[in-house]
């Protein structure tokens, strides 16, 4: 029985020009997405930085579904109409589905969809195998289900964007060539020349960071500056309790220099780098 973790933020794209309009607006190889599978892709601005980012499912040959785990596919939806013009696609935001995990073995082949009971299947990075099936909403969300599928996110290191971060982070802060979200040789899409020069000439001086934290308040929220003293060094892009409220993990993008330093939040919660 699949268990209920969450809204799923959908975005559909289809028309027969679908995929030549996600390929000029994303960051990832849409043209090499065989049907049946999918690949990590983000959307820039035009000053280079990830205004989403995304799981992209290619469904067929004329429709593909971006799945945000963090995010808001209506406002993401807003945002790409304006560059629509003349291309035979439509953008819909899908209402009423959520994401559930599934107890049973991910698809074999690697980043596979399979369309299930009227959604889909896929497996998803982590310590240990997980599969999520998308589709029409299943019962009440389980938190605790939920918290713990954000743990292997974060285990796993995964640079989950909320819509409260959109337009922070250049590809490089957030990692993306790591989780293969990323070509800097394909043809041109937002932010394509900004990212590609700080990609061949360096420059960039953010990184990922996994902080340990303790607070007596609830888990740091997206967008939570990371502190040294009184000098912001980053931002949390998520976190998530143990079983308590008190003590849990959080992924960060702070700067090259302070990664490895004691950090509080400006709620109070003290940060430890993890390794």
């Amino acid at each position: 029985m699949p268990t209920a973790l969450c809204r799923a933020e959908l975005l559909s794209l289809e028309g027969k020009d679908a995929v030549a309009f996600a390929q000029a607006q994303f960051t990832s190889d849409v043209g090499a997405l065989a049907e049946g599978h999918w690949q990590w892709s983000a959307w820039l601005d035009a000053q280079g930085r990830a205004r989403a980012l995304f799981v992209l499912l290619r469904v067929d040959a004329e429709r593909l579904l971006a799945w945000q785990p963090l995010g808001d596919a209506v406002a993401v939806r807003d945002a790409l109409r304006r560059y629509v013009f003349r291309s035979a696609v439509r953008l819909e935001a899908i209402d009423g589905w959520a994401v559930h995990r599934l107890d049973t073995a991910p698809p074999d082949a690697g980043r596979q969809v399979v369309a299930s009971d009227g959604g889909y299947r896929l497996a998803l990075p982590g310590v240990r195998p997980r599969t999520a099936w998308i589709g029409s909403a299943m019962g009440d969300a389980d938190p605790a289900a939920l918290a713990q599928w954000r743990r292997d996110d974060l285990t796993a290191r995964l640079p989950l964007l909320a819509g409260e971060l959109a337009g922070e982070f250049v590809p490089q802060a957030l990692e993306l060539e790591r989780i293969d979200a990323i070509r800097f040789d394909k043809g041109c899409y937002p932010g394509q020349e900004i990212a590609a020069r700080l990609h061949f000439r360096g420059g960039n001086k953010r990184r990922l960071q996994v902080y340990r934290f303790e607070s007596a308040a609830a888990a740091p929220a997206p967008g939570s500056a990371v502190l040294v003293g009184d000098t912001a060094i980053g931002r949390i892009l998520y976190a998530v309790a143990d079983d308590g409220d008190t003590r849990g993990h959080a992924l960060a993008v702070v700067t090259d220099d302070a990664r490895e330093s004691g950090a509080t939040t400006t709620e109070g919660h003290v940060l430890s780098p993890c390794v």
